[in-house]
């Protein structure tokens, strides 16, 4: 018998965690609605695996603040709420402004190249109303200088903030689209060319506030 046989079942029952809580999380950040019911059994069978996986993939959605359970009544999908989101872009604001400014003045040459080819690709996106390619152009772009802080917690910290303001992120873009690409993407990309890590970071902090005051004004309808 292999010595690693004991350790089949668990890796499968990770793997199958991970691809439910991969889906469920893209259905919720894509726009599944505040307070819809994410029953164990339904979702069991439609991801076609035991219960064991779903429950598992529940918890971490609700330890991100994107499911929220109660004893009796189950998981639900987390109300939208300005106060998470207002808690969280001030965070942002103070790790993701640390990860601008360490990186910018490090950033290269092959960097920049790619910065600018996503700053088009975000110009494009905005244009033709396409929120999926906004987000994931603004995360290629951002990483490029952030990268280069070389922090790892503090890109770990980042990207966990991302992941919880996403869904926010969504409903922001979509008011702005179709539309023109606001120019404060532009001054940090001028900031990441000069390395000036404090007009990166005020660029980033100015970008952060717009996106919450997009979804002030939505939430507040």
């Amino acid at each position: 018998m292999s010595a690693f046989s004991g350790h089949v079942a668990p890796l499968q029952i990770k793997s199958a965690e991970q691809e439910v809580y991969v889906a469920l999380r893209d259905q919720i950040v894509r726009g599944l609605p505040p307070l819809a019911p994410l029953r164990l059994a339904e979702l069991a069978a439609t991801f076609e695996v035991s219960t064991m996986p779903v429950r598992a993939a529940l918890r971490r959605l609700e330890a991100e603040g994107l499911v929220v359970s109660a004893s009796r009544r189950g998981s639900r999908v987390a109300p939208l709420s300005l106060a998470d989101i207002e808690q969280i872009q001030t965070i942002r604001c103070r790790v993701e402004g640390l990860a601008a400014r360490l990186g910018a003045p490090r950033v290269e040459e092959t960097d920049l190249a790619q910065m600018r080819l996503h700053l088009a690709a975000l110009g494009r996106s905005v244009a033709d109303g396409d929120v999926d390619s906004y987000v994931s152009s603004l995360r290629c772009f951002e990483a490029a200088c952030y990268q280069r802080s070389e922090w790892p917690r503090l890109l770990h910290l980042v990207e966990e903030l991302r992941l919880a303001a996403e869904r926010y992120l969504r409903i922001a873009i979509r008011n702005a689209m179709p539309g023109v690409l606001p120019d404060f993407w532009e001054r940090f990309y001028a900031a990441a060319e000069d390395r000036d890590g404090d007009a990166a970071e005020a660029a980033l902090r100015e970008a952060l506030m717009w996106t919450l005051e997009q979804i002030r004004v939505n939430l507040q309808k």
